[in-house]
């Protein structure tokens, strides 16, 4: 009986559930990090072997030490010349494992609580934090470095935060969030998501057009032997993610720049760059004049989300729903011009800038005065029970008198004195109907 009174009976701690199960739960840590660098390694030999270059297993090992830290977003350092504009493919590839891994786990383990969470993410973190500073120290080749500690929290972070991302359906972390939160964030926040995936797709969508009206100086920059195609086409794949974003800054306005290069709507700043495809969609020459019409298509995606934070309220709750959309849409222009941008050698072409602070404000402003455009109209009306006939079509709209004529002839009672009963006496009225006399 006091198993059954006590409400801790049928749930163990947090803490004792996952050591239970530590073996999966290592296992969910250690499987993406150990695939990752085993799929660095397949593709840098696969690309030594089409450039019939010789290499040893051993070299092989420690230059896929490096790709997984790059595969991390961890910056290195070649011959003493840094490189922190890294692949985002890569880091997109990884943070996919790393999420799949934790929410498979989480769900096959019964995970469910905010706690849970924790545990997990915090176990996947320190597992990937403590693998990037033992390869940082001893497993990178002799010609690149890499700092051990921003190593450890760097592979942490992106390692952490992308199970973080896996655990949020098993372990509802959005309710738990946002619990004491208003009822206009949740909306918000999602249609601020909605908005930057537009974005990041317009972006895409830009560079992929630049590259397909540039088709022959690709082919010219790809190059003539298979081992420089197969890895100039490899290496602007890789970099793809992080065109997309410039691509968007380009659109938003600010533009981005690559050492002297500088490009934006409004100007060009010519300079040599590297003889890579993917930079074949580079804008050649002075500005058109027709490039300042680009900046539209934010404020459309901005318009778009206003409509979608126009789904019901009175005006100051969508207006709140778009500010909070707004933010998210400019927080994460923040993140994204931070991650694409860095350090490209010492030569003329470094850096690599995405102003962060600039995008963000141009974003914001767009969702803001695009999305104000229909927050303002009528809210979408969603359809009600009442509107819908016993067949589940929609009631006609309008007066149908004769339609109603009878239903209202069958309510109307006898005068007062006649009938005060309101009964129906069998002499007088044998079929029982309701007509008056």
């Amino acid at each position: 009986m006091s198993l059954l009174l006590s409400p801790a009976a049928h749930d163990e701690p947090a803490g004792e559930r996952l050591r239970l199960r530590w073996g999966s739960l290592l296992g969910a840590a250690c499987l993406p990090a150990l695939f990752c660098y085993l799929a660095v390694a397949v593709l840098l030999a696969a690309l030594t072997a089409a450039a019939g270059a010789d290499s040893s297993v051993a070299w092989l090992a420690r230059v896929g030490a490096a790709g997984w830290l790059a595969a991390h977003h961890i910056p290195l350092t070649i011959d003493g010349a840094p490189l922190g504009v890294l692949p985002l493919l890569f880091t997109l590839l990884l943070g996919t494992l790393v999420a799949r891994g934790a929410a498979g786990m989480a769900k096959r383990s019964g995970f469910h609580r905010t706690t849970d969470a924790g545990w997990v993410a915090g176990m996947i973190a320190g597992v990937h934090g403590v693998g990037g500073a033992v390869l940082a120290l001893v497993a990178t080749p002799a010609t690149i470095t890499v700092d051990p500690a921003l190593a450890a929290v760097g592979c942490a972070l992106i390692a952490g935060a992308a199970a973080v991302v896996g655990l949020i359906g098993p372990c509802a972390l959005v309710p738990a969030a946002l619990r004491q939160a208003p009822g206009w964030v949740l909306p918000g926040v999602l249609a601020g998501l909605w908005g930057l995936a537009a974005l990041l797709i317009a972006g895409l969508a830009t560079v992929l057009i630049a590259e397909v009206a540039s088709a022959p100086e690709v082919v010219q920059l790809s190059g003539s032997g298979a081992g420089s195609v197969f890895g100039l086409i490899m290496l602007s794949i890789g970099y793809l993610p992080n065109a997309a974003i410039a691509g968007l800054s380009w659109l938003a306005g600010p533009g981005f720049s690559i050492g002297a290069l500088s490009v934006s709507p409004f100007g060009v700043q010519d300079a040599a760059v590297p003889a890579v495809p993917l930079l074949a969609a580079l804008p050649p020459g002075p500005p058109q004049s027709w490039w300042v019409m680009v900046v539209a298509v934010p404020l459309l995606v901005g318009a778009a989300v206003g409509r979608r934070c126009a789904s019901g309220g009175d005006l100051h709750e969508r207006l709140r729903v778009l500010g909070v959309a707004g933010v998210v849409i400019a927080l994460g222009g923040v993140v994204l011009g931070l991650l694409a941008g860095g350090r490209l050698g010492a030569a003329a072409v470094d850096p690599v800038d995405i102003p962060a602070g600039a995008l963000a404000v141009a974003l914001l402003g767009a969702t803001v005065l695009g999305g104000c455009t229909t927050t303002l109209l009528p809210p979408r009306r969603r359809a009600q029970p009442d509107d819908l006939d016993d067949a589940g079509a929609p009631a006609p709209v309008g007066d149908d008198t004769s339609a109603q004529a009878p239903a209202a002839d069958n309510t109307r009672q006898s005068p007062a004195g006649d009938n005060p009963a309101g009964d129906n006496p069998a002499g007088d009225n044998p079929a029982g109907d309701n007509r008056v006399r």
